[in-house]
């Protein structure tokens, strides 16, 4: 990623495919002292089923060109799936901004599929992206 960075901030990004890794999480859990995989995976199985799919920690940069999510180092730890993913400004269809409890939620929609991320100050990382995606989809146009 050697394009200029326009905005990065700490997000969390829901991932369908993400799935909790117990046998490492078990053995976190062995050298603290503390914590019950088991309580844990119904949790998360919960946050799954509400959700499709887990919350991730990391961050999101936006460049000229591409929206980037990527798992912080504890997440990829403790998860495995789809920790990186990279949504090209040519590609974004639609930018809204959801509800959410603490922080807003960002959803990203192309062709395809579609992207949410949560993070503080959402409404004008939004505001960036849909100006970025408009900007790209203009000069492809040209």
């Amino acid at each position: 990623m050697a394009e200029t960075v326009l905005k990065s901030k700490m997000a969390n990004f829901l991932v369908t495919d993400a799935e909790v890794n117990y046998e490492d999480v078990g053995e976190f859990y062995e050298v603290i002292g503390s914590g019950n995989v088991g309580v844990l995976a119904g949790v998360l199985e919960g946050f799954r089923n509400h959700y499709g799919g887990l919350w991730v920690g990391g961050k999101v940069t936006v460049t000229q060109n591409a929206v980037h999510l990527n798992a912080n180092a504890m997440n990829r730890m403790a998860q495995d799936g789809t920790l990186d993913v990279e949504l090209p400004m040519t590609s974004i269809r639609k930018v809204t901004v959801e509800g959410g409890f603490v922080t807003k939620i960002v959803r990203l929609d192309t062709d395809a599929y579609s992207v949410r991320f949560r993070c503080f100050g959402a409404k004008d990382v939004a505001s960036l992206i849909a100006k970025q995606a408009l900007s790209q989809s203009l000069k492809r146009a040209r």
